[in-house]
C-alpha cells in the first residue's frame, strides 16, 4: 500500500474469446476465502487496538512505582509502541475493509458473467444439412445471424462485467501504508 495511484486497467478484453473472459471472472475466484482474509485483517486490527489498552495501563500503573529517568524512558518507549500499534491498527482495518470489498466485487463479477453462447457456423450448416429439413436449410442464414448476434451480445456483456470489476477493484485499494516499527531501545537487551 502506498500513496502512489494505482495504474489504470489496461486489459484489451475485446481480443479475448468469451470463454477466456468467463475464465477470468471464475477461475481462482473464491470470494468466501477472500472474505475470510478480510475478516482476519479486521481481527488483527482489533487485537492491535486491544493491545494499546494494555500498554497504556502498564504505563499509567508504573507512574507510582517507577520514578526517575528509567521510568520516564520506559513510559516513552511504551508511548512509542502504543502510537505504532494505533497506526498499524488503522491501516490493518483499512486493508480488511478493502479485501472484504474486493471479495464482494469478485463475487458480483462471477455472478454477473454470462455463459458463453456457442456459435459454430460450420456445425450449424452440418446440422441443418444432415437434418434434410428444407425449411431449416432455408432459414439457416437468419438462424446463423441470430446466433452470432446472441453470442456477440453475451461476449460484450462479459467485457462489460470485467471492466466494471476492474474499476471497482481499483476503487477499493486501501490508502496509506504500514508505519515503520519505531526504535524502542538503544540495543540488545
Amino acid at each position: 500500500m502506498t500513496d502512489t495511484p494505482a495504474p489504470e486497467p489496461t486489459a484489451r478484453y475485446e481480443a479475448f474469446s468469451h470463454a477466456a473472459l468467463a475464465a477470468q471472472a471464475v477461475d481462482g475466484n473464491d470470494p468466501a476465502a477472500a472474505g475470510e482474509a478480510g475478516a482476519r485483517w479486521a481481527g488483527l486490527a482489533q487485537r492491535l487496538e486491544d493491545s494499546i489498552g494494555g500498554l497504556v495501563a502498564l504505563s499509567a500503573g508504573s507512574q507510582e512505582t517507577w520514578q526517575g529517568d528509567a521510568g520516564d524512558a520506559m513510559r516513552k518507549v511504551l508511548g512509542k509502541a502504543s502510537d505504532w500499534l494505533a497506526e498499524t491498527s488503522v491501516v490493518s482495518a483499512k486493508v480488511g475493509e478493502a479485501v472484504q470489498g474486493q471479495a464482494e466485487v469478485a463475487a458480483r463479477a462471477r455472478a454477473d458473467m454470462p455463459a458463453p453462447v456457442d456459435f459454430d457456423p460450420a456445425a450449424m450448416i452440418r446440422s441443418a444439412a444432415a437434418s434434410g429439413d428444407l425449411v431449416r436449410l432455408a432459414g439457416l442464414s437468419a438462424a446463423m445471424d441470430e446466433r452470432r448476434a446472441e453470442a456477440e451480445a453475451a461476449r460484450q456483456k462479459a467485457i462489460d462485467v470485467l471492466r466494471t470489476r476492474d474499476t471497482a477493484l481499483r476503487g477499493l485499494l486501501p490508502e496509506g501504508e504500514f508505519p515503520a516499527v519505531p526504535p524502542l531501545g538503544t540495543g540488545p537487551a
